[in-house]
């Protein structure tokens, strides 16, 4: 087929970028002063107990953003993992997305128990027009934030309600070279400011984006004649409004409402969330406490060609205290969580074919946390940050989460971090009941079934991370080391429809009525992942900037005998970037991505491994201020047309070269 278009694209971006204009203006990426994920108190990001790193509103007015994902993925450290719907999941140090905790201005956002597969919507309930900042840490956080933290956190931060009424509406359109493929549409609004001045304040913001399927023909034939399924289509619609008190400046009390309803290739997903937090100031420290209810519906059920719908509900009530003392010049924080957790499934909650039909669809499980966190000022230039949690699962008992973690300038513009954490991570409510089962290998009715199991044992990892930071004003350089091992990692991939070759798979179980083997979920001895993160940014002059990283990642299944490579893993990843303010209307961006090989199939006999080619892809963009009110952003993505085809239903297509246009108006 034609392109649509033919064009040298990356030949103009130079030519143009060989034009430049004097009076140019200055380039802006200033990072926040302070962050508050990787602490229990907000902290310098220089400061902070924890390899952080953030991507800015800036970096998000690059591209369009359909999914905030796709940005995650110049982020050093993280690597994007898709399944068969191309929307992305976010992978932290080698570990897979479920060990990724996702936060929307410090709540839980979690939908793993009502889709089970495919779980790619935690990162889509915000638009990125409302987005002030994402925080990324890297590294176990299970000292503040409890399971799920073992790879890390992603806390999305949304922008404040402010003193003075703002607005923004927000128009993308993505058009794609190879007309096989889908194009893109988003919207999105936000709108906010007082209605009592310095009292009451609203914030309301909300959007809409759609991708269109791909046509069947996209994806090449194979020798046999096969040919694998094409992208569907993809549609999400959100709104959300939030309700700021201030009845003093030493109190805040913030009312969040939520709503969205996501359809990823035909599973629908609907979440409303309420939140009630205050916050409050007092000549002795300062305090947090918070109530959130999320409520998941998957409508559509987790099974291709069926309905079967199920709801999660999550309840938490957490807070904390933060106390500034005097003593080696401290700041001690103590706090609690509460949690409840609920998945209604008449489908999947019934037991397994054949068997005794279960009574209840419901299942349950409680958990309880106190912890602490203690920094404390060895020296003006030396701190050491002490934490531990104990969690109470109802299921599993106590555990305990302990962190160390040293920061140290020896000298101007320098850093040393050092930091040792251990964290655990309890079975979901799927995983651990007996009675939850699901079809699987490929068919519902001729593959295989998976089920729960009470024999499983909670995950737990020990984690070690070096990392030292130049900041030279005008450049900055870091390179952080880590070593990670998880035991009892939760595993289903050991699985098969062959009836033969079954029985001699460790987890499983038996054979349904119908023929079909059953597998239960296991326990896996070991993981072991091991890397390094450098990233670096210089200031070329006041109106160019450049950045690059590069991520080490070595991740491997050290269970058997011999140690297996995870798929999905590049060892070599690498981002780069350039910015320019041509004129003091028109500024230019120009990034690139590099993925090394990775392996796409691995047997667990270790023979027969399948790997996928390393490749790299490079975007450019152009952002014209028309006036104050008013930008319009035209760029190229993937500007060599490098694609890359899936071979299984469980991979994604590398999307080609695409054309997108966008217009922003602020009032």
């Amino acid at each position: 087929m034609k392109p649509v278009f033919k064009l040298n694209p990356l030949s103009q971006l130079l030519a143009l970028a060989l034009c430049g204009a004097a009076g140019a203006q200055p380039v802006e990426h200033k990072l926040p002063d302070v962050v508050v994920t990787g602490a229990a108190i907000e902290k310098r990001l220089e400061d902070a107990p924890a390899s952080i790193a953030v991507v800015t509103r800036a970096d998000l007015e690059r591209r369009p953003v359909q999914e905030l994902a796709e940005v995650l993925g110049a982020v050093p450290g993280v690597t994007l993992t898709r399944n068969g719907n191309g929307v992305p999941g976010v992978q932290i140090r080698g570990l897979s997305s479920s060990y990724t905790l996702i936060l929307v201005d410090g709540r839980r956002v979690n939908s793993g128990s009502a889709v089970f597969r495919g779980n790619d919507y935690d990162l889509g309930w915000v638009p990125a027009e409302e987005v002030e900042r994402i925080e990324v840490v890297r590294g176990p956080m299970s000292s503040l934030y409890g399971s799920d933290a073992i790879g890390g956190v992603v806390n999305i931060i949304t922008r404040k309600v402010g003193t003075h009424w703002r607005g923004s509406v927000r128009l993308d359109a993505i058009h794609q070279e190879n007309r096989l493929a889908g194009d893109s549409h988003i919207a999105g609004f936000s709108f906010s400011g007082p209605i009592i001045d310095k009292q009451l304040g609203l914030k309301i913001y909300g959007g809409a984006d759609k991708r269109e399927a791909d046509d069947p023909a996209l994806n090449p034939a194979a020798a046999n004649g096969a040919r694998q399924a094409a992208l569907p289509g993809l549609k999400n619609r959100y709104v959300s409004g939030q309700l700021a008190w201030t009845p003093s400046d030493q109190h805040t009390v913030t009312l969040d409402l939520d709503t969205s309803h996501r359809d990823h290739a035909g599973f629908k997903l609907e979440r409303n969330a309420l939140s009630l937090r205050h916050s409050g100031r007092y000549d002795f420290g300062r305090s947090d406490l918070r109530f959130y209810n999320d409520d998941t519906k998957n409508l559509t059920g987790t099974v291709t060609g069926q309905t079967n719908p199920n709801k999660s509900k999550t309840q938490v009530l957490d807070g904390k205290l933060s106390l500034p003392l005097d003593l080696l010049d401290q700041n001690l924080t103590i706090g609690g969580e509460i949690r409840h957790e609920e998945l209604w499934d008449p489908a999947n909650l019934a037991g397994s074919p054949g068997s005794p039909a279960r009574t209840s669809p419901t299942t349950t499980v409680r958990q309880k946390a106190v912890f602490f966190e203690d920094e404390i000022k060895l020296a003006p230039d030396l701190a050491l940050t002490l934490g531990d949690r104990y969690d109470d699962h109802e299921n599993f008992g106590g555990h305990h989460s302990p962190r160390v973690y040293g920061v140290w300038h020896p000298a101007k513009a320098w850093t040393l971090r050092a930091g040792w954490a251990k964290a655990f991570r309890a079975p979901t409510l799927l995983q651990n009941s007996p009675d939850w089962g699901s079809p699987s290998c490929g068919s519902a009715t001729v593959g295989c079934y998976i089920v729960g199991s009470r024999e499983l044992q909670p995950e737990t990892s020990t984690s070690k991370e070096l990392g030292a930071a130049f900041d030279g004003g005008a450049w900055h350089v870091g390179l952080t080391v880590y070593d990670t091992q998880l035991k009892n990692m939760l595993d289903i991939n050991n699985r098969t429809s062959n009836k033969t070759l079954a029985p001699t798979y460790a987890n499983f179980v038996g054979f349904l009525p119908d023929g079909r083997p059953m597998f239960r979920y296991q326990n896996l001895a070991s993981v072991k992942s091991r890397g390094a993160e450098l990233s670096s940014r210089f200031t070329v002059s006041p109106t160019l900037s450049l950045r690059a990283n590069y991520t080490y990642t070595d991740a491997k299944n050290t269970s058997g005998a011999i140690a297996l490579p995870l798929t999905y893993r590049s060892k070599h990843v690498a981002n780069l970037g350039a910015d320019w303010q041509a004129l003091p209307q028109l500024g230019l961006s120009l990034s690139g991505r590099y993925n090394g090989a990775q392996y796409i199939s691995v047997p667990s006999n270790g023979q027969n491994l399948v790997q996928a080619p390393a490749y790299s892809v490079f975007d450019a963009s152009a952002a014209w201020t028309v006036n104050p009110t008013f930008t319009v952003r035209a760029g190229l993505l993937n500007l060599a047309d490098k694609t890359v085809d899936r071979e299984t239903s469980n991979e994604f297509n590398e999307e080609g070269r695409r054309l997108y246009v966008s217009a922003t108006a602020r009032f």
